[in-house]
């Protein structure tokens, strides 16, 4: 039997990853919806599947926002980790009352989909017929896990979003070896992330230089993942500047620390979690704004939540810093690039200082480049990045391997 997979989204893009595995079983891979689109309207993957089994690598929205989707037509089981669904939950809740009328589940459907998940830990293989899977750290959040699948003597792994270099709150992913079909993510295919101890220093050089002169630093978050790891860096370097943490991100890191397994080092971040201050009512948002510390609230693309009203209540002595991407168009590129925000249909322009320090959890191009030499693939499908060709070329060129920049709706066998 030839073994497949469908393309159903993620392909020559960043969003909606969607991936269908045809072995002795439909096997789904990932089923995640592309919030921001050029168009203004989200982007949903196809719905005409009928899979047997879903594998959900992480709870970020384009690798698992569409899950309850799968429920308006079946009642299939879906896999990950424990702290993927329990993540997922708060995640396509909030994505529910977002998108309202342009996402095409509703409650009904969220509650099938919560009801119909298994958990997998890491490295503990299951069966679906005759094929093996097994999940492993894909050290990009917590729970976020990189899927191996063995069918007939051939494997393929699917990493979804992954990074092998160590962070505050993750040990790096190790490649899986001896693959047939490797399906790797190439969002940063084209360029490396600085090193990260010296990152770090920097980042909180910009900090103690503004708290000292009086100022706040606004950390726009991403709040599953970032805001994590910005409150173990900030409270690695420094034990008395005050920390708020504002937004959707207080929710996640209760669970974050309520799955320990899932961490580096859950003591120190339990630690540093005690020190700082949970921002849960006005009179907290105004001490956070006139005390002179740092901020890290949601959103990281300043598309919304807290960030907005913590820009015009800061002093002018104050600063922001962007740690992660912001996709275009955005409020977080618009005042990158631009100086100014949208809110309530107006233009506002903002005067504090802007900088991006680049702390991204996926891999840099050696990153991408080391799991491939240690996975030694018969076959190299290049996904969820914004032009990956390029990258394909260059394995095919300089490293002789076979890969492709598989297109919407393409079919890749082995």
């Amino acid at each position: 039997m030839t073994i497949s997979l469908d393309c159903l989204g993620a392909s020559r893009e960043v969003g909606r990853s969607a991936f269908l595995l045809q072995t002795d079983r439909q096997i789904l891979l990932d089923y995640g919806v592309k919030i921001f689109d050029q168009s203004g309207m989200p982007k949903f993957p196809s719905e005409n599947i009928m899979p047997d089994i879903a594998i959900i690598s992480h709870a970020h929205l384009d690798h698992s926002g569409y899950v309850p989707a799968l429920y308006k037509h079946s009642k299939i089981k879906w896999f990950g980790t424990s702290p993927t669904e329990e993540i997922c939950e708060i995640l396509w809740l909030d994505s529910m009352k977002i998108m309202q009328k342009n996402l095409p589940y509703n409650l009904k459907h969220f509650k099938r989909a919560t009801k119909g998940f298994h958990p997998i830990p890491y490295n503990r293989s299951f069966h679906s017929g005759e094929t093996e899977i097994t999940l492993t750290d894909a050290g990009h959040i917590s729970g976020a896990a990189i899927t191996t699948l063995d069918y007939k003597g051939k494997r393929v792994c699917y990493t979804g979003d992954f990074k092998m270099s160590e962070t505050d709150m993750h040990k790096g992913a190790e490649p899986v070896k001896d693959v047939d079909l490797l399906v790797i993510e190439s969002t940063y295919a084209n360029r490396e992330h600085p090193p990260r101890k010296q990152l770090e220093k920097k980042f909180m050089a910009e900090i103690r230089e503004t708290v000292e002169n009086g100022g706040t630093v606004i950390l726009p978050a991403f709040s599953l993942g970032r805001t994590q790891e910005l409150i173990s860096v900030v409270r690695k370097y420094d034990k008395n500047v005050p920390v708020f943490v504002d937004g959707m991100g207080k929710e996640l890191t209760r669970i974050y620390l309520k799955y320990k397994n899932y961490i580096k080092d859950p003591r120190a971040f339990q630690k540093a979690v005690s020190s700082v201050q949970m921002v849960r009512s006005i009179p907290d948002k105004k001490r956070a704004s006139r005390v002179p510390g740092v901020i890290i609230t949601s959103a990281g693309m300043m598309s919304g939540g807290p960030v907005l009203n913590y820009l015009f209540n800061v002093n002018r002595k104050s600063k922001v810093i962007f740690t992660g991407y912001c996709i275009e168009e955005t409020n977080g590129w618009k005042l990158l690039n631009q100086g100014y925000i949208t809110k309530d249909e107006h233009d506002l322009t903002v005067d504090l200082p802007v900088e991006y320090l680049d702390f991204s959890a996926h891999a840099g191009k050696q990153g991408l480049l080391n799991f491939i030499k240690e996975s030694n693939p018969e076959k190299i499908a290049l996904v969820h990045g914004d032009g990956p060709e390029a990258f394909a070329q260059e394995l095919i060129t300089d490293f002789g391997y076979d890969a492709i920049a598989p297109f919407l709706g393409d079919r890749i066998e082995i």
